[in-house]
């Protein structure tokens, strides 16, 4: 029997999908610890994961084929962005998410990817999705963020350059139009956990970066990757003169406009290490310099201020930067990294123990608040926020208020959370709030306190 033939405008026409197909892109050697990690975030989302294998002497290639990857081999030739290239031209996607072996997405961040790409597959201009990128120590603790461009669209004349450091760029022009994802794709990134492993990769980057100095004597941005090598070594006074060559030397070809503010921050960050009386010119006039060339927005020139007026003993000073470094840190999302990002919990304790001393405690609870969110378990913190409610509390007030506060920053079914309050309560000499933690505590614990 013929099927009834359907009247036109009777059915409406379904749009078509756009499949975006992302190709997982890494190249490793060693990486059997991390590399099953690597892997799994792209299950279900990526079409493909091209592991490019540079010496591997363990299980990393064994592991990588179980996984499902795709595996080649590139013969090391002391070249990152000669492997990675490589390993691109191995993709077949429309765009690509080249991470490390250490590197990952959260489950929830990995689903955005499709999505994302697809909303600006079809604005050719756009080349690169730029996402944060946060760096945890052994404890999962956060040791700093900054952006990178690690995902970006499958294209002969997007390529790597640099022996390492390596950077994207396009044949012809360094012009990159950018998608700022940032405040939505987050990478979380493990590698340099350990003193050990730190100084081994300085070591190596600096001979790999001694190399290509010897091509690029004048190149601005390797000499700053040259300091940084130095200084994960061990070796500061070469960092050093490093970074001040960058600064100092007018014949430097400043390759990348981030160059002096990276070398600039760096002589900072060692400087406020060293004795306050001999290093204050020097911070003043790099902090100018800073300034002068644009950077006055950085959080970092404020931060390492207020790190030296702290070191002379100027809380009051090291708090009015502090808090300034605090609200640039907000809108701040450019290429180098913030270091007053990971120390968010001290630089909020100066700040509220400036308060404190200041007689105003209702300006000490955020910044003790936003110290705990950092770190729950701050004792520092915590008895500064007790302090501040007890500058205000008088004998025969309820203590209620101040456990209902508690109570939305702790845990309160949780016994180790429970025990810390009734610990520092006990210490801050807040006996009417001890007793209440007290009534929360399981009764035989009670009984043995």
């Amino acid at each position: 029997m013929a099927k009834k033939a359907k009247k036109p405008g009777n059915h409406k026409r379904k749009k078509p999908t756009l499949t975006v197909r992302l190709s997982q892109c890494m190249i490793v050697k060693n990486e059997e610890e991390h590399i099953e990690q690597a892997l799994s975030w792209g299950k279900g989302i990526v079409c493909e994961q091209i592991v490019v294998d540079t010496g591997s002497t363990d299980r990393t290639v064994e592991l990588a084929k179980k996984m499902g990857a795709k595996v080649f081999h590139f013969t090391w030739n002391d070249d990152f962005s000669a492997a990675k290239n490589y390993a691109i031209g191995k993709a077949k996607g429309d765009w690509i998410a080249f991470l490390d072996a250490d590197e990952w997405f959260s489950k929830e961040d990995a689903k955005k990817l499709l999505p994302l790409i697809a909303k600006i597959h079809f604005q050719q201009n756009v080349s690169v999705v730029r996402s944060k990128l946060v760096c945890l120590d052994e404890a999962g603790g956060v040791t700093g963020a900054f952006c990178q461009d690690r995902i970006f669209r499958r294209d002969p004349k997007l390529r790597y350059r640099y022996r390492i450091h390596e950077e994207l760029y396009r044949i012809g022009t360094n012009n990159l139009v950018y998608e700022d994802a940032q405040e939505e794709l987050m990478i979380l990134h493990s590698g340099y956990a350990g003193e050990g492993r730190s100084l081994e990769k300085g070591q190596r980057n600096a001979r790999l970066l001694e190399q290509d100095l010897n091509d690029h004597p004048k190149d601005a941005m390797r000499m700053t990757y040259l300091g940084d090598a130095y200084h994960a070594a061990g070796r500061k006074e070469e960092a050093l003169c490093c970074y001040r060559k960058v600064l100092e030397d007018s014949e430097m070809e400043m390759t990348h406009v981030i160059a002096p503010l990276r070398s600039g921050l760096q002589i900072m960050g060692i400087l406020v290490d060293e004795n306050p009386d001999e290093t204050g010119e020097e911070l003043v006039r790099i902090r100018q310099t800073l300034i002068d060339l644009g950077w006055d927005m950085h959080p970092d020139l404020d931060y390492f201020m207020g790190c030296w007026q702290l070191k002379k003993g100027l809380i009051m000073e090291a708090a009015v930067l502090f808090e300034h470094a605090l609200e640039q840190a907000k809108t701040y999302h450019e290429r180098d990294i913030a270091r007053i990002t990971s120390n968010l919990e001290f630089v909020n304790r100066i700040i509220a123990t400036a308060a404190l001393l200041n007689q105003n405690p209702q300006k000490a609870v955020p910044f003790a608040v936003s110290a705990l969110q950092v770190n729950r378990y701050s004792a520092d913190a915590i008895q500064l926020l007790l302090r501040a409610f007890l500058s205000e509390w008088e004998e025969g007030m309820p203590a209620e208020p101040y456990w209902q506060f508690l109570s939305k920053l702790y845990d309160v079914q949780n016994l180790k959370d429970l025990l810390f309050l009734y610990q520092f309560t006990g210490k801050a000499g807040f006996e009417a709030l001890q007793e209440r933690v007290l009534q929360e505590l399981p009764q035989e614990v009670r009984e043995r306190i």
